[in-house]
């Protein structure tokens, strides 16, 4: 069970990162790690009982969301002076069809992050799992990952993406 265990939670840090290269493209990767550490402390307080006291971790998870706006309002801000066309989902969020203010384009950041990362993880762990009963099912998929012409994959790094799953799903595979 051990294995199972850091298979869900490197697939949880993989579709996290998915969730925000997605989210925001390559150029905020500088913001990862705040964005990743309010996240997490929000996680954590998001059902824990809501008494709003210093040192409880609803408490902690209030004041994490608050930083967590204030890094997506800097990024916000940063774009809006740059003027660049962007193709993300930020950039979707912050054009002039979508009608949003900025707090609505940080809550529904915020909302997809959550929504993102754990159906995500929740299939791909489903799936490892499945290939790990189906060795038949493995090798059909790992064929096929080798046969798909490149130019399927999506322009955020696609590649690189499937070669990681590839990889990890096998050192998974062979743990269990």
């Amino acid at each position: 069970m051990k294995n199972g265990i850091l298979t869900v939670l490197g697939v949880l840090q993989f579709t996290f990162n998915v969730a925000l290269l997605s989210i925001f493209g390559k150029e905020e990767i500088l913001y990862r790690d705040a964005l990743k550490r309010c996240y997490y402390t929000l996680e954590q307080g998001y059902n824990s009982m809501p008494i709003n006291v210093p040192g409880t971790l609803f408490h902690k998870a209030m004041k994490a969301r608050k930083e967590l706006a204030q890094i997506l309002a800097q990024i916000i801000s940063s774009r809006r002076q740059r003027k660049q066309d962007y193709k993300d989902l930020l950039g979707s969020f912050m054009g002039e069809k979508a009608g949003l203010t900025d707090e609505q384009i940080a809550d529904n950041v915020i909302g997809v992050i959550f929504a993102a990362r754990d159906t995500t993880a929740s299939v791909l762990t489903w799936i490892v799992k499945y290939l790990g009963e189906n060795p038949s099912v493995l090798e059909a998929v790992t064929v096929s990952v080798w046969v798909l012409p490149p130019f399927i994959f999506v322009d955020f790094e696609g590649i690189k993406i499937v070669k990681l799953l590839k990889n990890d799903s096998h050192q998974n595979l062979i743990c269990n």
